[in-house]
């Protein structure tokens, strides 16, 4: 019986443990998504950029208040925004944050900073935040709704 009851505790303490290492595991695959949505967004890729996006599924809120309530929706904007952009100069996200809520579903937050150079000459400069909640259904992370928000 003491065994049997030793086995049992030593499952008891290394569940945990096993629950935090897949977290950090689920957590570092977010991350390399973004990492990877961040690239194309900077190199200006929308065809690598929408490959982040569940087609099906996506859903999303403007900074606007308006709603995107599928990838059509949003595909124009992004599409338009990326034309109208000579050079992305610097594009910084600060304060990232991912919680995973099981295996199959994360939520990233971040603040960023943006400088870009636009082809008719003007640099702009914004600034906000963004909620991504990803989801792994597929077998891959992709974005099934995004929110931005821009500071004054």
């Amino acid at each position: 019986m003491f065994k049997f009851n030793l086995c049992i505790l030593a499952l008891v303490l290394a569940f945990p443990i096993h629950a935090v290492t897949n977290s950090k595991t689920l957590e570092k695959e977010v991350l390399e998504s973004f990492r990877s949505l961040t690239d194309a967004s900077q190199a200006l890729d929308a065809r690598s950029y929408f490959q982040h996006f569940d087609q099906d599924k996506f859903v999303g809120l403007n900074s606007d208040g308006t709603n995107w309530n599928s990838i059509d929706d949003l595909a124009p904007l992004i599409n338009i925004a990326f034309d109208s952009i000579q050079e992305v100069i610097s594009l910084e996200f600060l304060n990232v944050k991912v919680s995973i809520i099981d295996s199959y579903t994360a939520i990233l937050v971040n603040e960023f900073s943006q400088s870009m150079l636009l082809k008719n000459g003007e640099t702009i400069n914004v600034s906000g935040g963004g909620t991504q909640v990803w989801s792994k259904r597929s077998g891959k992370w992709k974005l099934v709704s995004v929110s931005a928000s821009n500071k004054p």
